[in-house]
């Protein structure tokens, strides 16, 4: 009657400068741009925990004539035992709406490659059937999102993986990828022509789990951006930014951890670049901002 019939853990990967690469959770994004950007993300999460979750992630998108869009994401993601590689085309078409708005809707198709060590796995029960069951695997999948905007807001609601998928097809109802849903919303004020201020909020639904958000406000001046934010029951994130020139940029947040791992984990470090051959004009507010 004590025993424990389930554990449930994170499966996405995570990322706190989600609003600096929004194609990684909504295909709606793709070619939102005036032009070719590709952004790169690695995390290291909870440093100095072993074998803690470390990902990273690489995508390019761009328009594709007046209403479309086209995009590609890689991200490779190590957690523990657990290895997923994965790799998703975008495609979006933009509606104008007048009033210097824009609707995009986005669709996402690819696939993951998961792969279980078992070397790094200490079973108790010989032979488990859960645990050596568990082979290297392809699960192709699609997604879909939507995607408003203009040059000072933007709003977002997605689905990057629709399918639920199952990770052991030989016990019924264990080890799924299960879907998860996410709003982004955020906003820019102009204080000047140098000054801006960007409250934006990102919240998580999966079902059977408890809704989480990340909510954060960055003041950028100039070639310089600052941020904090705090993810619910998590932890609270500091961010940087550094912008070389209207194309190349550098972005670093350091997660200090509030939950019980931080008696374990010195937090967790996250770093991106981002290039954007974009010149400017048109409703596009630059990637620096969203």
């Amino acid at each position: 009657m004590m025993i424990s019939l389930s554990a449930k853990a994170q499966q996405d990967p995570m990322f706190s400068q989600y609003q600096y690469n929004p194609l990684s959770i909504n295909p709606a994004y793709a070619g939102t741009k005036e032009n070719f950007v590709m952004t790169g993300i690695t995390r290291m999460q909870w440093v100095g925990i072993k074998d803690s979750p470390k990902t990273q992630s690489f995508s390019i998108h761009s328009p594709m004539g007046k209403n479309m869009g086209l995009g590609f994401t890689a991200q490779n993601d190590n957690a523990g035992p657990l290895h997923q590689m994965m790799f998703y085309a975008d495609y979006s078409y933009q509606i104008d709406l007048g009033f210097e708005s824009r609707l995009s809707f986005g669709l996402k198709a690819g696939f993951h490659v998961v792969d279980l060590d078992l070397m790094k796995i200490e079973s108790y029960q010989q032979n488990d059937p859960s645990i050596y069951n568990l082979d290297s695997y392809f699960l192709p999948n699609v997604g879909v999102g939507i995607y408003f905007y203009n040059y000072n807001y933007y709003l977002g609601i997605s689905a990057p993986r629709l399918l639920n998928q199952s990770l052991n097809p030989q016990i019924i109802g264990q080890s799924e990828l299960v879907r998860h849903f996410f709003l982004s919303t955020g906003y820019v004020f102009d204080l000047d022509d140098i000054v801006k201020v960007k409250p934006s909020l990102i919240v998580r639904y999966t079902p059977n789990a408890p809704v989480s958000f990340d909510v954060s406000t960055h003041l950028y001046y100039d070639k310089v951006g600052f941020g904090v934010g705090y993810r619910s029951e998590d932890a609270f994130v500091g961010f940087f930014e550094f912008y070389m020139n209207r194309q190349l940029a550098f972005g670093y947040s350091y997660d200090y951890t509030m939950s019980d791992l931080r008696h374990e984990s010195n937090g967790s470090h996250e770093l991106m670049f981002r290039y954007d051959f974009s010149k400017g004009g048109d409703i596009c507010r630059e990637p620096k901002y969203f």
